[in-house]
């Protein structure tokens, strides 16, 4: 299974991909680490943005996307981008979504932590957050 995680900020898809099989995590090389969306108050960015991701998608033959879910209201509440970007993204025909919330992210990371210390994946900071997406998705869909 080929898991990818996805953090939205600003105007970015942050990405990181998991491979699952076996119960051995793999992290294969991906060609973007973030996808983004010039402007997405316009149609043509966002058809354009969602066409990006679809291909990336289906060339990694990824099985799942998980998506950090931000709250919508409040001091940290996410952006009107973020939102549309979420949307392009889970509107993607024959593509499997989810958001995952901080909270189920936080239990499933509790059963079941990461073996290893983020900064040995070889992945960027910036990628922590939609690294820990995509583990957590796993470690809450599996029992070990």
């Amino acid at each position: 299974m080929t898991v990818c995680g996805v953090e939205l900020s600003g105007n970015d898809a942050i990405i990181s991909l998991i491979k699952f099989e076996a119960e051995i995590f793999n992290l294969p090389e991906c060609r973007a680490r973030r996808i983004q969306c010039p402007n997405p108050d316009r149609a043509e960015d966002l058809k354009y943005f969602q066409k990006t991701f679809s291909k990336l998608v289906e060339d990694y033959q990824v099985d799942q996307v998980v998506i950090r879910a931000r709250q919508k209201k409040g001091k940290f509440a996410g952006g009107a981008n973020g939102f549309k970007l979420e949307a392009a993204l889970q509107l993607i025909p024959n593509l499997k979504t989810t958001l995952l919330n901080a909270a189920t992210q936080k239990v499933a990371l509790k059963k079941y932590p990461l073996p290893i210390s983020f900064s040995e994946t070889g992945l960027k900071k910036f990628q922590e957050p939609a690294f820990m997406t995509a583990f957590a998705y796993i470690a809450d869909q599996y029992e070990w």
